[in-house]
């Protein structure tokens, strides 16, 4: 993979990367691991006040090399929470993580250079980046790799692949991915057509409250059981989903 080029944080990243080479002591390796810990409790308190202090912890275990310290002030960088949003700063720290193997980083970059948020577009960079961590059980890379694949708008349209790794991510019971596989078997996009299969994905999805999943399932079910349709109808508009609000408002009156 060819690494990140345009960064004015690259200095930083060939400097974190380097230091995951180095041999780190037992003693700052078991302090790293403390400070991501306290990172995390501070983080998990849900004060604002503490955010500062939890990127504090985290920037202390990144500085000695350790990739959950890296991902975790990443993700506080990238977002700006308890610093300055800085996502070339974040990218460059998820690059060191990822380097050494920890899959969400390889997710969360993959998904940067896939979409070019915060840097450049590389998306012949990002899939290989997604799919080590869809091989690793990620399944959010699994969804993007697999939905990027369906629409073919960065990367170039690939069925039997977007079915692969949507299918992957299905199979852990990713809401998202459920919805797009469900779409493929109701369309017959790139597999045989099967309402039945599509109605089993749409259910799985809807019962974790995704809005675009009710909907497509209401359209389904909406002849043999009007009843929960217009229910599912409800619930997506009450989400905001505003293909089901103009649904509602065109179902007849009683």
């Amino acid at each position: 993979m060819t690494r990140l080029s345009p960064f004015p944080m690259l200095g930083l990243c060939a400097a974190l990367s380097l230091s995951a080479l180095l041999p780190v002591p037992l003693a700052a390796q078991t302090a790293a691991q403390s400070a991501v810990a306290e990172g995390t409790r501070l983080i998990d308190t849900g004060r604002p006040a503490d955010l500062a202090a939890a990127a504090e912890q985290f920037r202390s275990a990144a500085d000695a090399g350790n990739p959950w310290g890296q991902y975790n002030l990443a993700e506080l960088m990238f977002e700006g929470r308890g610093l300055p949003q800085d996502k070339v700063g974040a990218a460059g720290l998820y690059q060191a993580a990822a380097d050494q193997g920890n899959a969400w980083a390889q997710y969360k970059l993959g998904v940067m250079l896939l979409t070019g948020d915060g840097i450049a577009k590389q998306p012949s960079d990002a899939v290989p980046l997604l799919d080590t961590a869809s091989s690793a059980g990620v399944a959010w890379a699994s969804y993007q790799l697999g939905d990027a694949f369906l629409k073919g708008e960065v990367i170039q349209q690939d069925l039997t692949r977007a079915r692969h790794y949507l299918d992957r991510a299905a199979r852990r019971n990713n809401p998202w991915a459920l919805l797009r596989l469900g779409e493929m078997y109701r369309d017959g996009n790139g597999v045989a057509q099967s309402p039945t299969d599509a109605q089993t994905l749409f259910e799985k999805s809807a019962t974790q409250n995704n809005g675009f999943a009710m909907v497509a399932l209401s359209e389904m079910i909406a002849e043999t059981d009007p009843v929960r349709a217009a229910s599912l109808l409800a619930k997506a508009a009450e989400q905001g989903n505003t293909r089901a609000q103009a649904l509602q408002q065109a179902l007849p009156s009683e």
